[in-house]
């Protein structure tokens, strides 16, 4: 049985972490996440190493990311309904596979088919770890306060995530193990999920195929989806304007300190959000207000000249990025039924991917067609794409009620 929370805590997130194997089960999925982080960056050095192509690596990343998207969705349903722990071993095994192969490319087989196959190989087989662990958060914690806290444990552990993955990554390639992101992201991934699995009394209970399958899941969360893709487009395009814009002012040096900033002061909005869960507004509203306020501090970076001034807004952007996070997967946790919930969290992992992807090449194309400075008034028009579906999104919650009461 969870315990009850406590009345006074150290930490914002103690109570949540008192529960029996919460410890494990949020550390490894933390370890696990790594594929994400670390991946992209290993096949780009790859790419451009032994294949001698920035061009191949990215396409191998992109490959990655899409299949990731794909599968991370398909693994999540069929978690929901076979299981967690025989789902993830046979995704696993071939997530290790595909890894064994991309490193194979890279140490005697410098093929750019082969490592492009093999990065979809190793996206599709790459569980969604973050809707893994928020589903087993929903079958074990019962309390909303408490359950609004686990989804803001995870943000802050996708935000680490993307502190500690990226420098690891660069700290193999520049020892020239080109492979080494790609190896040691398998080997993470294989020691979180074995932590994962080990908590047995954490697995949700198995919940009925839909006999709407993927269409019906798709249209029960179309708004959400489509919102997800919207903040994706953002943080896409947000990057590639931000790695631009500074090597257009002479600050490329600078951009690892923007980003390290940028992820920092969103780390430190999850922690703030994880903090309260008093909360009067409903799930879909507190989303509303959290993507108003990310739209909101998102567009100065559109118009500050200079690299101090745009240092500043992009590290004040960044408070509102896991906020979003953790009030749309809050959504999910009111809405899904039963323990149908590793499939709908992947669904809006996958949307905010093929946002990311799509903001990315917007991004490109903004900066090509107008330089990089005034390329960023895209994000104006994105911002406003972004926030429509998910104010009509929380319209139609007021009129309806939520499915956690059909449970």
């Amino acid at each position: 049985m969870a315990k009850k929370p406590r009345s006074a805590r150290s930490l914002p997130f103690a109570d949540v972490l008192s529960q029996e194997g919460a410890l494990i089960t949020s550390l490894g999925g933390l370890v696990a996440r790594a594929p994400v982080a670390m991946v992209p960056i290993g096949l780009i050095a790859i790419g451009s190493g032994p294949l001698h192509s920035y061009a191949v690596g990215g396409a191998a990343a992109g490959a990655f990311s899409i299949a990731n998207a794909v599968g991370a969705t398909l693994i999540g349903r069929a978690a929901d309904e076979q299981g967690h722990r025989p789902t993830l071993i046979r995704a696993t095994a071939v997530m290790v596979v595909a890894a064994a192969a991309i490193t194979a490319v890279a140490l005697a087989a410098p093929e750019a088919f082969l490592l492009i196959a093999a990065s979809a190989l190793f996206g599709a087989a790459t569980p969604n770890i973050g809707s893994i662990i928020r589903a087993r958060w929903t079958a074990v914690v019962q309390s909303g306060p408490l359950r609004l806290r686990a989804m803001a444990l995870e943000s802050v552990n996708d935000e680490v995530n993307f502190l500690i993955g990226p420098p690891l990554a660069s700290l193999l390639i520049v020892q020239g193990l080109l492979w080494g992101p790609v190896a040691a992201a398998a080997l993470l991934s294989l020691i979180g999920l074995i932590a994962v699995l080990s908590q047995r009394r954490w697995e949700p209970a198995l919940h009925a195929p839909d006999a709407a399958g993927m269409a019906g899941a798709i249209r029960e969360n179309g708004l959400l989806i489509v919102s997800a893709a919207g903040i994706g487009s953002i943080l896409g395009a947000s990057q590639v304007l931000l790695l631009g814009y500074c090597a257009a002012i002479g600050a490329a040096a600078g951009i690892a300190l923007a980003l390290g900033l940028n992820s920092g002061a969103s780390l430190v909005g999850a922690i703030t959000i994880g903090a309260k869960s008093d909360w009067r507004w409903s799930a879909e509203r507190r989303f509303a207000v959290a993507a108003i306020f990310f739209a909101l501090v998102t567009i100065p970076t559109a118009f500050v000249d200079g690299y101090l001034p745009y240092l500043i807004v992009t590290t004040i952007a960044g408070f509102g990025i896991a906020p979003m996070f953790i009030q749309i997967n809050a959504v999910i946790a009111e809405r899904a039924g039963g323990s149908a919930r590793s499939g709908a969290f992947a669904l809006i992992g996958g949307g905010v991917v093929f946002g990311i992807s799509a903001g990315s090449a917007i991004g490109g194309v903004a900066i090509d067609a107008a330089g990089a400075s005034d390329a960023r008034l895209i994000l104006i028009p994105l911002a406003l794409l972004m926030v429509l579906p998910i104010l009509l999104g929380a319209q139609r919650a007021e009129k309806r009620p939520t499915r956690s009461a059909k449970r």
